[in-house]
């Protein structure tokens, strides 16, 4: 299976040891966390078929009924939320298309998100954010659950990107950005060059502490960081939320300490 699938596994369900506690994942949903007090997404890796959170670009396909999906879910260990509390989901920016190098173009088409009676949410016509609905985690803190997406008329073929984030009522901190990159009737091929260019371009090409082009990480990428940081020049949003605050400088830390 190509490595850029590692979002969008086999839809079956996997035992796996989530700390000392035997939980059920589903393969192929949105695996959430909380790290840090903030929700992190995550996947089955399709190498090992253990969880690992850190992942936010997803592969989807519309076509389980014409122009619609309920794939990628979201799925959580048990005790993840606090029980009964509420997750939900804002859609921060307009719909974009692949034009075969970028995802630049607004299209005329819509993404509605709905589940049963909530929604529908649709996706904005320009890049501003549109607060969707909620849903609650069980008695035991595990939250699963699918709503359904639809791309709306004209629904032509192409390779559509929906960018989100996740919050809780609980006050456990809202998600990074996370990216849904769903195929309409197109290749494979297209869909994998443009799932390979959202993680390049939005996540850094998965190195968010190579701040400078030496092709290592050390001193001088720390440097360089913090004299943009300072200024709070757009260089330094390395979490592309249009803001540089405590949360890019956490993420540059972190990814720093790791060597990466």
């Amino acid at each position: 299976m190509n490595t850029l699938k590692r979002g969008m596994v086999a839809a079956a369900t996997l035992a796996i040891f989530a700390g000392s506690a035997m939980a059920q994942l589903h393969a192929g949903d949105i695996l959430l966390y909380a790290q840090s007090n903030r929700i992190v997404t995550g996947q089955v890796n399709v190498d090992t078929a253990l969880p690992e959170p850190g992942v936010r670009v997803f592969q989807a396909d519309f076509g389980e009924s014409p122009n619609f999906t309920n794939d990628p879910g979201m799925d959580s260990d048990e005790g993840v939320f606090p029980p009964a509390s509420a997750v939900g989901f804002t859609i921060r920016r307009a719909l974009r298309k692949w034009d075969g190098l970028d995802f630049d173009a607004i299209p005329d088409e819509r993404i509605q998100v709905k589940l049963g009676n909530l929604g529908p949410i649709l996706t904005p016509l320009n890049d501003t954010p549109v607060v969707g609905f909620s849903l609650a985690a069980n008695s035991f803190g595990k939250f699963h659950h699918h709503w359904g997406y639809t791309l709306l008329s004209p629904a032509s073929s192409g390779i559509y990107l929906l960018e989100l984030e996740l919050w809780s009522s609980a006050g456990i901190q809202t998600s990074e950005p996370y990216w849904l990159v769903f195929n309409q009737n197109d290749s494979q091929a297209d869909q994998d060059a443009a799932f390979a260019w959202v993680g390049d371009n939005h996540l850094g090409g998965g190195c968010g502490a190579g701040f400078n082009p030496a092709g290592f990480v050390n001193g001088d990428d720390y440097d360089a960081f913090a004299s943009v940081f300072d200024i709070a020049d757009p260089a330094a949003d390395i979490n592309h939320d249009g803001f540089v605050n405590g949360d890019d400088y956490d993420m540059f830390a972190s990814a720093f300490d790791a060597g990466c």
